[in-house]
């Protein structure tokens, strides 16, 4: 099985890792095939439709967990949508993946199998926990965090928050955040998604 190299950049699909630096970088799971999809076919302007049958082809979502799943992706390849390096808008179509030098190579880890998750005591790089309490602020009810804000909380923020603390290792992010804003939402969060 292949792996592709761009920028400072490996992705696995046999090992479902985003590698920056040598160091694994977290992302939800639907991002990872997200980019995965992007990538294998770069070049080309991924519609929509496209994305959400792959992707999301078991749930049924808006338009705007696509854009927060690119701003995520963004976000975590250090990219820019107004000058991209990775990730371009195709307007009214959905995606291009645009780097130019995406490099193909032999998975040394294809026969081994999958690695298994990381154990939570490794620190996860400091970056991947703004778009966290962001999301977990969002999803938040009632708390200072929300101090405000009105109207409904999403229901796709409360998941995505849930499946960011379930990718970060759950005792790492919890660990990290108890110095924070947000450490009680994010327990009461893994406690109602039952990964506390």
């Amino acid at each position: 099985m292949v792996r592709y190299r761009f920028s400072q950049f490996t992705l696995s699909p046999q090992r479902r890792v985003l590698v920056h630096d040598g160091r694994e970088v977290p992302l939800i799971p639907r991002y990872f095939d997200l980019l995965l999809l992007l990538i294998e076919r770069r070049g080309e302007a991924v519609h929509r439709r496209d994305i959400f049958d792959r992707v999301w082809a078991d749930v049924i979502v808006s338009d705007s967990a696509l854009s927060q799943a690119v701003r995520t992706i963004r976000r975590t390849l250090g990219d820019d949508s107004r000058e991209p390096r990775f990730i371009r808008t195709v307007s009214r179509h959905g995606y291009r993946f645009v780097f130019p030098d995406v490099i193909e190579e032999e998975d040394n880890a294809a026969g081994a199998g999958p690695t298994p998750p990381a154990p939570a005591t490794l620190a996860a790089p400091p970056t991947a926990f703004e778009p966290l309490l962001e999301r977990i602020t969002r999803a938040s009810p009632g708390g200072p965090d929300r101090a405000g804000r009105s109207g409904p909380i999403d229901n796709e923020d409360r998941r995505e928050a849930a499946e960011m603390l379930h990718a970060l290792g759950t005792a790492e992010a919890l660990r990290r955040l108890g110095t924070r804003p947000g450490h009680a939402a994010a327990r009461a969060l893994l406690r109602e998604a039952r990964w506390d």
